[in-house]
């Protein structure tokens, strides 16, 4: 079994292995930062360091993520740096069986390169998500760069 970070954003569900999760925190103290990638929000001061924060909704949906009360930042473990990731609601922690989760090639293929696998439910279909394969060459060089300042 292993265990998933659930949480939902432009309306679809996504998984993330516990294990690649810090924190999930509230958005507060967000600094914008000009001429970045629209799906890139800005940075926030965190374990005295500097935090890009990503809005997953713009990233994927090209619709920006309403703040609200329920919205929340998922800090990540992402190519060895850590980034936080707005999403509309972090649903739950869950476990699943690999048999869950279909992870063939022919459903890999289907799917934009991120998403390791569909984990079926009762309710849904829950996107997997590859966190170091959520970004382009162009957007990974952007967020090393903002990191690295």
């Amino acid at each position: 079994m292993e265990k998933f970070v659930i949480f939902s954003s432009g309306g679809q569900s996504f998984a993330i292995p516990i294990e690649v999760t810090e924190k999930i925190i509230h958005v507060e103290g967000l600094t914008r930062i000009p001429d970045t990638s629209t799906y890139i929000l800005g940075a926030i001061d965190y374990d005295e360091s500097i935090l890009p924060i990503i809005d997953l909704r713009e990233r994927f949906f090209q619709s920006k993520t309403e703040l609200t009360a329920d919205t929340k930042v998922i800090v990540v473990n992402w190519q060895k740096e850590k980034i936080g990731l707005v999403v509309d609601k972090v649903t739950t922690i869950r476990s699943f069986e690999s048999a869950e989760r279909e992870t063939s090639e022919e459903a890999a293929q289907e799917a934009a390169s991120y998403v390791m696998a569909f984990i079926r439910t009762a309710e849904e279909i829950i996107l997997q998500l590859d966190i170091d394969s959520i970004f382009t060459n162009n957007g990974e060089q952007e967020l090393v760069s903002l990191i690295n300042r």
